[in-house]
C-alpha cells in the first residue's frame, strides 16, 4: 500500500511538497493565535463601557501595539532570516500566551499600553505577517503569491470565529476571564505544531533568483534603492488607512443602533470575505498580475469604505455590501502588496527587508486609530475619519503603482 508523505524534494507545484504543509500550520497558527489581533475591537466596546475612558485614549492602546511592532519588525525579520521559524515562532506564542494573562490584570490605561501595546504586540509580531510572509518566501517562487494568500488569510478566516467567540464569552463571563480562556486555546493547539513540523526551506539557487531578478537583495542594497522608500510610504497610507476603519469599525456600527453581538458577527463575517479575498488575489496575483490586480481590489476596499460611512438604522443592507466590498478588496490587496515586495526583492535577506519596510506601516497604523479617536471626540462623528481613509487609499494605490515603474517592471504584468 502506497504511503503519503510530505518531501522536499518535488517541485511546488506537487501537492507533496513540504512547502504545503507550512502553509498549512501557518494557515492554522494565524487562525488561532494571530487572529487574537482582530478581538481588539470587541475588547476595546467592553474597556469603554467599563472604565467609561474616552474613545481616544482607549484607542490609543492599539496604537502603542503598532508602534511596538514597527519599531520590532526589522528586528524579527532578522531573527527569522538567521534562527528560523521553529525557533522564532513557538517563542512568539510562549509570549502572546503570558502577555494575554496579563491582561486579565488591566485596571488603568498604562496597564493597557504596557500590557496591550508591548507585549501582545511583540507576541503578534513574533508570530504573524512578517514571520509568516518572510517562510511562505523562502519556500516557493512560482506559486508564491497563492500560497501566500492561503497562509496568510488565516488571521481573517480565524476571525470569523474569534471575534464573535471573543464577545460571546464576554457576555457570559467578563473580558477578563475570556483573555484566560483564548491564552489556553492559543497555547495547547498551536505551540506544539509549530514546535514539531516546522523545518528548514529548501535551499535557494542562483538560477531560481535569475527567473525574478538578477540580485539576491541584502537590506544594505535595498537601502540604497528608491522603490524601497516608495514602497516604506505606500506601507504608510495603507497602514493608517486600514488601522482606522479596523479599530472604529465597531464602535461606528453600534453608534448607528447595530448590536454589539451583530456588529461583532459581521467583523466575523467580513474577516471570512477578507480570507476569500487573500486566496483570490494570491492566485490573481501569479496568473494575471500583482499591480493590476492591486488596482482592482483597491477599488473595491474603497468603495467598501464609502458603504461604511453611509450605515444608518433605517438600511440594513449596507453593512453586507460592506462587508463583500471591504472584504475582497482589503484581503486581496495585502496579499498582492507583500508578494510584490518579494518579488522585487527576493534572496536570503528577504526577512529584514520586509520588516524594516514595514516599520512605516506601524508607526502609521499607531497614528490611524489615535486620529481617528480624537476627531470622533471633537466632532461626534466618524465621517470625517473615513474620509481620510479615502483619500488615504487613493495614495496607496497611486504609490504602489510608482513601485512598479521604479523597479522597471510592466505594471500589468509584475
Amino acid at each position: 500500500m502506497k504511503t503519503f508523505a510530505f518531501s522536499s524534494d518535488v517541485g511546488e507545484e506537487n501537492y507533496r511538497y513540504y512547502g504545503w504543509m507550512i502553509v498549512g500550520l501557518s494557515f492554522t497558527t494565524m487562525a488561532i493565535a494571530g487572529s487574537i489581533v482582530a478581538t481588539f475591537p470587541v475588547f476595546y466596546v467592553a474597556f469603554l463601557e467599563e472604565f467609561q475612558w474616552s474613545r481616544a485614549d482607549a484607542a490609543f492602546g492599539f496604537s502603542v501595539s503598532m508602534i511596538t511592532f514597527a519599531l520590532s519588525a526589522g528586528l524579527i525579520g532578522a531573527m527569522v532570516d538567521r534562527w528560523g521559524p521553529r525557533i522564532v515562532i513557538p517563542s512568539g506564542i510562549c509570549v502572546l500566551c503570558l502577555s494575554l494573562i496579563l491582561m486579565t490584570q488591566i485596571d488603568s490605561l498604562p496597564k493597557l499600553y504596557f500590557f496591550y501595546g508591548f507585549f501582545v504586540a511583540l507576541g503578534i509580531t513574533l508570530i504573524g505577517f512578517i514571520p509568516t510572509s518572510t517562510v511562505i518566501s523562502s519556500w516557493f517562487l512560482k506559486r508564491r503569491s497563492t500560497a501566500m494568500g492561503i497562509a496568510l488569510s488565516g488571521r481573517s478566516c480565524g476571525s470569523v470565529l474569534m471575534v464573535p467567540f471573543a464577545a460571546f464569552l464576554i457576555s457570559l463571563y467578563g473580558w477578563r476571564s475570556t483573555y484566560l480562556i483564548l491564552a489556553a486555546i492559543v497555547f495547547f493547539l498551536v505551540f506544539p505544531l509549530n514546535l514539531v513540523f516546522h523545518r528548514s526551506s529548501r535551499k535557494v539557487e542562483a538560477k531560481d533568483f535569475s527567473k525574478e531578478n538578477s540580485t539576491d537583495w541584502t537590506l544594505r542594497k535595498a537601502f540604497r534603492e528608491p522603490v524601497f522608500w516608495l514602497f516604506c510610504l505606500a506601507g504608510i497610507f495603507h497602514g493608517i488607512g486600514f488601522s482606522i476603519v479596523g479599530v472604529h469599525q465597531i464602535a461606528h456600527m453600534v453608534d448607528v443602533g447595530i448590536d454589539t453581538l451583530t456588529a461583532a458577527s459581521l467583523i466575523g463575517a467580513l474577516a471570512l470575505v477578507r480570507s476569500v479575498g487573500g486566496i483570490i488575489g494570491g492566485w490573481m496575483g501569479d496568473r494575471v498580475g500583482l499591480v493590476s490586480s492591486y488596482i482592482t481590489f483597491g477599488v473595491l476596499g474603497f468603495i467598501g469604505v464609502i458603504l461604511l460611512m453611509n450605515f444608518s438604522g433605517e438600511n440594513n443592507k449596507l453593512p453586507y455590501f460592506y462587508v463583500l466590498f471591504y472584504g475582497l478588496g482589503e484581503g486581496a490587496r495585502s496579499i498582492m502588496f507583500v508578494s510584490l515586495k518579494a518579488k522585487i526583492f527576493p534572496g536570503k535577506s528577504f526577512g529584514r527587508i520586509l520588516g524594516f519596510s514595514q516599520m512605516g506601516s506601524g508607526l502609521a497604523s499607531a497614528a490611524g486609530p489615535w486620529l481617528a479617536g480624537y476627531i470622533f471626540d471633537v466632532s461626534g462623528t466618524y465621517f470625517y475619519a473615513f474620509s481620510l481613509v479615502l483619500i488615504f487609499k487613493v495614495l496607496s494605490i497611486c504609490t504602489v503603482t510608482s513601485c512598479a515603474i521604479l523597479a522597471k517592471k510592466n505594471i500589468f504584468y509584475i
